[in-house]
């Protein structure tokens, strides 16, 4: 999970605590949630779901993305690698005809 969205599901599971201890502490006081509030309650959590949710469907894409990005970059990498050994031996090898006809 990288930083970004652990903030983020802090920050939610933050959000929800206190809508729900404001809930909590209006019940104990004597006064209960109206129904605008618990409705308001709902939406804020159904957002803040959907929010994290968003969050997770990125991170996942991005995961996916990465990966194939260090698969690119491996295959880059042997390409140049055979490069080098073919341009080397290529040297090797002419140079070494070279000084044997002379």
């Amino acid at each position: 999970m990288t930083e970004a969205v652990f903030i983020l599901a802090l920050t939610i599971v933050a959000t929800t605590l206190v809508l729900v201890a404001r809930t909590i502490a209006g019940a104990i006081s004597g006064r209960g949630p109206s129904r605008s509030e618990l409705a308001q309650i709902k939406q804020r959590m159904d957002q803040q779901a959907a929010a994290l949710e968003e969050s997770q469907t990125t991170l996942t894409n991005q995961s996916t993305q990465l990966a194939e990005l260090q698969e690119r970059l491996d295959f880059t990498e042997r390409l140049l690698a055979q490069a080098r050994d073919r341009s080397a031996l290529g040297a090797g090898g002419a140079g070494g005809a070279g000084e044997k006809r002379g």
